[in-house]
């Protein structure tokens, strides 16, 4: 086997593979990275055949055709290749190809192709078929540099290639991991295929990640999603893609836009729209986002979740919507941090009833980091309500409850409360 491999690499005509950033016009003309290639002429071997072999390989053909393929072996085995031309050679080694691979025996179908090829000597239509299968059995056993030397011999003499051929060997290359040699051969093959080829074209981006290449990965994203609409994965990596170069905005804009054709559904890309949305301080889109994905089941409503919802509404100065948000939290919480929190939004709108029964659920779920301070906040709302008395009461819990600083202010507010009601004790 080694022998003849070797033969055959001899015979292959090996040309330069292109090595990454090579001046095109240092490659043979028809080589098929140049831009102005012109494929070879291959002059045509001499085909003639003697009347005897004529005969048998007609009778093989005829055993084919009623797939007797045991009986067409055994005639062809009656042959000796070395008393016959290298053309009838040729004619039999490619028909005992064809029987193995009827018979599922495809190592020896492509012993059989390969010592075709070595001969050299069949017409250049029928020789260009078997060199194309033997470069894409090659690849299929891993054997990527000898199915990318065997293409190289058929881009030789093949005027119209096809974009098979050059996909073909861009993925030898990216198998050998080789990007930088095989991603020309990739933009080649994506340029002249008929319809785009989603596989192609991912491979061709997965290289421009691998090389750093940006840009040029967010361009083919584009053009992709253009083909695509539909396809939720271009738009998630586009914006991963974006961020990645800091252009928050783009990575933004990429998954708002299947957000919006309802396409959005993964927890992960949700929160990630709504974080971004937050970054860029849309804060009322956000908190719309994620309370439209919460309604409709897409992301749970657990302990995180909510409190991002309670961010976006508390910076958008939705406090109704932020309420409902800290009802939720409040439950879930260990401590009363949430009801204190909530009293301090309701505060702003001056509810005053909501307040006091705010800060009382606080402090009766207790673990407060500072209870003096939600005493006081109780007290200010008692005030607001001319229910002095409790408001006193509250402030005086403050004092045993805080700081020296919120003793003090609990004082002032005694003060306060006593000139309102002209009581001088």
């Amino acid at each position: 086997m080694g022998k003849r491999l070797a033969l055959l690499s001899a015979l292959l005509m090996l040309a330069p593979q292109a090595p990454a950033q090579i001046d095109p016009g240092n490659l043979p003309q028809w080589h098929p990275l140049r831009p102005d290639r012109v494929a070879e002429e291959r002059e045509e071997p001499p085909a003639s055949m003697s009347e005897s072999f004529y005969r048998r390989l007609s009778r093989t053909h005829e055993l084919l055709d009623e797939d007797n393929l045991t009986e067409a072996l055994d005639l062809m085995d009656r042959i000796r290749p070395d008393r016959i031309s290298d053309y009838e050679a040729a004619q039999l080694y490619q028909t005992y190809g064809f029987v193995y691979s009827q018979l599922e025996r495809e190592d020896e179908a492509f012993v059989a192709f390969e010592q075709c090829l070595e001969l050299d000597a069949l017409p250049t239509l029928v020789q260009q078929g078997i060199v194309y299968s033997v470069a894409g059995y090659y690849s299929g056993e891993e054997r990527f540099e000898d199915s990318n030397n065997t293409m190289l011999r058929w881009f030789r003499y093949e005027a119209e290639p096809r974009s098979e051929a050059y996909i073909l060997m861009g993925a030898n290359f990216a198998q050998q991991e080789m990007m930088r040699e095989a991603l020309p051969y990739v933009i080649r093959a994506n340029e002249l295929a008929e319809e785009p080829n989603e596989s192609w074209r991912n491979l061709q981006l997965a290289i421009h990640v691998e090389l750093s290449q940006v840009p040029e990965a967010i361009e083919l994203l584009k053009e992709n999603i253009g083909i695509w609409p539909d396809k939720l994965r271009f738009y998630q990596v586009l914006s991963g893609l974006y961020m990645e170069v800091d252009n928050d905005e783009g990575a933004l804009s990429a998954l708002t836009i299947p957000w919006h054709r309802g396409m959005l559904q993964a927890e992960s890309d949700i929160l990630s729209l709504t974080r971004l949305n937050l970054f860029l301080e849309n804060p009322a889109r956000a908190g719309e986002i994620l309370h439209l994905a919460m309604e409709r089941g897409h992301v749970e409503e657990n302990f995180e979740n909510l409190r991002l919802l309670l961010n976006s509404w508390t910076m958008a100065r939705e406090m109704a919507r932020a309420v409902g948000a800290i009802d939720k939290l409040a439950e879930l919480a260990d401590d009363g941090e949430f009801y204190h929190r909530k009293a301090m939004l309701l505060n702003e709108t001056g509810d005053w009833d909501g307040v006091v029964d705010s800060c009382r659920r606080a402090l009766e779920k207790g673990g407060l980091e500072n209870p003096g301070e939600v005493w006081i906040l109780m007290g200010v709302a008692l005030a607001e309500l001319r229910r002095f008395e409790e408001a006193i009461e509250a402030f005086e819990s403050a004092k045993t409850d805080g700081s020296d600083n919120i003793r003090r202010n609990a004082n002032a507010w005694i003060g306060y409360v006593r000139d309102r009601t002209g009581d001088t004790s």
